[in-house]
């Protein structure tokens, strides 16, 4: 049970202060239990899948994971969302195949309501994991978090600028609501290193 210390001079306004506090601290995981359920709910809608080469078994434990992490989130996709996952043997074909930027481990297509994932965001893959770690200046840990957290951003927001999606992916990732507010502010460096690529809405594969 977390302590709550509340260092103030006894009255009446500071006691019921301290009463909030540990309310709001107890409530906490409550709050936050009750969040991942709603979340759990949600993804009932959504479906996910492997590209085809797949073992079964690794397909799915790549989907639980991606589970996992989307419901830590305080916002989902909207409704009958795909998220398909692609082996990095295939990753480069099909990228090349839908003249997208190559240096891209993942990408949407808001039209069709589809996010492709490259399967070196779960597992590292020796020299294409090392890639995108140098690319991104990212650990491994934190790419499947920043790809998917900033696609995910995208869908909620229907596109937005790159800036916009970094903005919301950042909310997304610290627990708070997304706002899909457009603003000017220019790219950083590090926003820049991360090129997002839509597919058009025509495009299918």
């Amino acid at each position: 049970m977390a302590t709550v210390k509340c260092f103030h001079r006894s009255s009446i306004s500071t006691i019921y202060a301290c009463l909030l506090c540990m309310i709001l601290v107890g409530a906490s995981p409550r709050v936050a239990n009750a969040l991942q359920r709603k979340q759990g709910r949600a993804l009932e809608t959504q479906e996910f899948f492997c590209l085809t080469g797949y073992d079964p078994q690794d397909c799915g434990r790549r989907i639980a994971q991606l589970k996992a992490l989307l419901i830590q989130y305080p916002e989902g996709a909207p409704k009958h969302w795909s998220w398909v996952i692609v082996s990095s043997e295939d990753w480069q074909p099909l990228l090349q195949r839908l003249h997208l930027d190559r240096e891209s481990p993942a990408f949407s297509a808001l039209g069709e309501r589809e996010t492709f994932l490259e399967d070196a965001l779960f597992l590292p893959q020796s020299k294409r994991t090392e890639e995108l770690v140098e690319r991104f200046h990212t650990p491994f840990g934190q790419l499947l978090p920043f790809a998917v957290s900033h696609e995910l951003a995208h869908a909620i927001c229907q596109g937005g600028s790159e800036a916009m999606a970094n903005r919301v992916a950042q909310q997304l990732r610290g627990g708070k609501y997304p706002e899909c507010v457009p603003d000017v502010k220019s790219l950083t460096p590090i926003e820049e290193l991360y090129l997002h690529s839509q597919l058009p809405a025509s495009r299918h594969f």
